[in-house]
Order: C-alpha cells, then structure tokens, then sequence
C-alpha cells in the first residue's frame, strides 16, 4: 500500500556558497557520521557541493512522503543516504523517525542532478505483515 510520495529539487549553487563560506554547521546538522566521512572523501568541492545537496534533496524528500515536520523531533541526521550493494541510494532511518511510523515501510529513493540543480524522490509503501 502506498503511503507517500516526496519530491524535492534544490539549486547547488544554494550548497557551493554555504561550502566556500565554511559553513561548518551546515555539514554538521545535514549528515550522518558515515554521510560526513563520505562527503569528506570528495576532493573536488563542485562535486561535494552537488553530493551534499543530493542528500539535502533526498532527506527533503523523506520528509514530505512521511508527512513529518522538523519540530516532531526528527532531524537531518535521523536520515541517512547509504548506497545499497549495487550503488544505489536507500535510505537509512533512525529509531526516532522508525518510532512515529505506525507501520514497517520500504523506502524507494532516486537522486539525480545538472550542473545546476539536484532533485530527489522518495516512495514509500506500507509493508506486507506474513
């Protein structure tokens, strides 16, 4: 059963500016420990910047399938994007978001981006019980 669809789509220039004006907090609030070491693996900072908003556009994304805002206690680093053994992003939730689910869920996510631009969708279905 389908529970949510979310789409979000941000401008990258939006995450070069943040990054060359050292936005520590930026990386701090947005990644998981594992998304950081990730992030900081990346040496050309066009490619952290669209990464990063990748993973701001997936995380944007979760929330509007869920229907869950900021204030319910949920944060960016509940969140985390992790590629799955073929390369594909999925999505990992923390036991705070996975608490104020009703249901167990899949999550469905595709990142893409331009030169200029990063967007992300996420479906997510309710899950068959046995």
């Amino acid at each position: 059963m389908l529970i949510g669809v979310g789409l979000d789509l941000v401008e990258i220039g939006r995450f070069v500016k943040m990054l060359n004006k050292k936005d520590e907090l930026l990386v701090e609030r947005l990644l998981t420990d594992k998304e950081r070491r990730d992030f900081l693996a990346l040496e050309a900072p066009h490619r952290q910047a669209e990464w990063l908003a990748g993973r701001f556009a997936a995380k944007e994304a979760l929330m509007k399938a869920l229907g869950l805002a900021l204030p319910r206690g949920i944060g960016m680093r509940d969140i985390e994007v992790s590629p799955d053994s073929a390369g594909r992003p999925c999505l990992v939730l923390s036991d705070a978001v996975l608490r104020q689910l009703e249901a167990p869920i899949s999550c469905h996510l595709s990142i893409t981006h331009t030169d200029t631009t990063a967007a992300a969708v996420v479906v997510i279905e309710k899950e068959a019980r046995p």
